[in-house]
């Protein structure tokens, strides 16, 4: 990053006094008026006044009053850098420079300069729907025991857990939509029972939730229970949208689902239920750096674990499919130590969703990530 510099000397032998030069930047005042040092601070040349270079922590190798062989003795260390008089330089902590015309500003200090961030990386993450283990370590073995039943059976969430779901509608019957079912299954979800002694018991309930409208939706899985790496298409419509999900284990112990829109406004995905360890829990937030076509990306996860059991573990990984999405935790967690929600931030274009029992698989997904321009 790059601060605004000029020299401007007075004052005693104190820490970043500086004054003009006849290389144009920086002679330092180590002593007296008679003894002043030269602080070029190559590498990088002669510094020229009022233009812009990184300041921090450079210094000039060699001796003879030339530089500093140690680190000790590096000059212009920002920490150490001087305020000048008022309407003079500015007045930042991490920054030494004269303002050009400070004698015609009337409004004294300018602002300090902010570090240029680095653009956001754009693009499309997608699935390459891989159905080998590539190598890397995949689920535990599972009991397929995915069923269907009305939300409300086992788990209410706007009786008991409101505090689920942050600014969002209501979960509340006159909230939820039929879309393309029949009336007569509108509250019918899809959960999993136990997953064969897994951490919860009946968690799924998965759900659409649209932004404008504060309207949620159920779809239905349909086929349910499929062997491994049998991947099923189907196509909602809800909230006069089209959703696309795939959806199945595409290798052992582990449950996708590819969701995408047919538009570009938001949506949210989730999902809530009875979790098995019952306040008996350990629950941590993990992130895995990974880089996909010279793009550095963060995948964000979370591990939900029996407290002293190696078996009973969840792991939920939530991945937008709009790489800006990506730059912080990608979903919104609640628990109550008995019954916990799982959702995605609002996201547009579609999401990618990985569950897996037992074991981290966060190399076998990013594996399985692909990127668009």
């Amino acid at each position: 990053m790059l601060y605004y510099m000029s020299a401007f000397g007075s004052g005693s032998n104190s820490n970043g006094q500086y004054w003009f030069g006849p290389y144009g930047f920086l002679y330092k005042k180590n002593v007296g008026v008679g003894g002043r040092r030269s602080t070029k601070m190559n590498p990088g040349g002669n510094i020229t006044c009022n233009s812009s270079t990184y300041l921090y922590n450079k210094y000039k190798p060699g001796s003879g009053g030339i530089g500093a062989s140690s680190t000790s003795n590096r000059r212009a260390k920002n920490r150490l850098a001087t305020v000048c008089g008022p309407n003079q330089c500015f007045p930042c902590y991490m920054t030494l420079g004269q303002y050009s015309n400070y004698t015609h500003n009337p409004n004294g200090f300018i602002p300090c300069p902010q570090p240029i961030a680095p653009p956001a990386p754009t693009g499309q993450l997608f699935s390459k729907n891989n159905t080998t283990s590539g190598g890397f370590t995949v689920g535990g073995v599972i009991d397929k025991d995915m069923n269907d039943e009305d939300y409300y059976e086992e788990f209410d969430p706007q009786d008991y857990y409101p505090q689920f779901f942050p600014n969002m509608a209501p979960f509340t019957d006159e909230n939820i939509v039929a879309g393309d079912k029949v009336s007569g299954d509108r509250l019918l979800a899809t959960y999993w029972e136990d997953w064969g002694n897994d951490v919860f018991d009946d968690w799924g309930y998965f759900y659409l939730y649209d932004v404008d409208s504060g309207k949620y939706y159920f779809p239905l899985i349909d086929p349910q229970n499929q062997a491994d790496g049998v991947i099923t298409t189907q196509t909602f419509n809800a909230f006069g949208r089209t959703f696309t999900i795939k959806q199945g284990y595409p290798v052992q112990g582990i449950f996708k689902f590819d969701i995408s829109v047919n538009d570009t406004k938001k949506f949210r995905f989730g999902a809530y239920g009875d979790m098995g360890s019952d306040g008996d829990e350990v629950i941590e937030f993990l992130t895995y750096p990974y880089t996909i076509s010279s793009t550095n990306l963060t995948l964000h996860y979370m591990k939900h674990q029996e407290e002293g059991d190696n078996t009973e573990i969840l792991y939920s990984y939530f991945i937008p499919k709009n790489v800006s999405q990506n730059s912080a935790i990608t979903y919104v967690y609640n628990n109550d130590g008995e019954d916990d929600s799982l959702i995605s931030n609002e996201i547009t274009n579609g999401l990618l969703v990985y569950f897996s029992k037992k074991n981290d698989v966060k190399e076998w997904v990013v594996n399985d990530l692909g990127l668009n321009p």
